[in-house]
């Protein structure tokens, strides 16, 4: 690939405060108030979905990759993976519900409520507390968990820049090209 389809490490930075600023903004103003079930549902997954693009975008050396592809939430999730997201027996296995449920009101106007509380159940402390669940505690559980969902990835986002800030610093670099090892 050209030098030039390479974002400089400065440009990095300033990408990362602008994703930290913008999701604090996403989720105060998306996630909704409203305790409807299907809205929530449909907001949660849009802005996991932001947080992909996003993860994707700011780790791979290139510009534009995601916005120049119509990958699906499958792909992006799998993209991730490729990109060096750790494994996370919760991470992964949460999106993927979260995805299902999502295609089911999308594409059928019907809510899973069993993969709900199943999703739910895998991302608490104590499972046992998801049982009889109302759809008002079920949008609770599910606002609270696409915040943690989304402020994991900006986490990793964080640590990998942080490693090669570090490294072009020891270096005394100011970005270009990363070092292929």
């Amino acid at each position: 690939m050209p030098a030039e389809d390479y974002i400089s490490v400065t440009e990095r930075k300033k990408r990362l405060l602008r994703l930290e600023n913008e999701i604090k903004e996403k989720l105060k103003e998306h996630i909704p108030r409203s305790r409807n079930l299907e809205l929530v549902i449909l907001k949660c997954h849009l802005l996991v979905e932001f947080m992909f693009n996003q993860y994707i975008d700011l780790i791979a050396h290139t510009e534009g990759v995601i916005e120049s592809e119509r990958f699906t939430f499958k792909q992006k999730e799998t993209l991730m993976h490729m990109l060096g997201f750790p494994s996370d027996p919760v991470f992964f296995p949460t999106v993927d519900l979260l995805n299902s449920i999502r295609n089911a009101v999308a594409h059928t106007l019907t809510i899973d409520r069993k993969k709900i509380d199943h999703l739910i159940r895998i991302n608490s402390e104590v499972p046992e507390d998801a049982k009889r669940l109302t759809d008002n505690q079920r949008a609770t559980a599910l606002k609270q968990i696409t915040t943690f969902l989304c402020g994991q990835m900006l986490g990793v986002i964080r640590g990998v820049h942080q490693v090669q800030f570090m490294n072009v610093e020891e270096k005394g670099e100011q970005g270009g090209a990363p070092d292929r090892q």
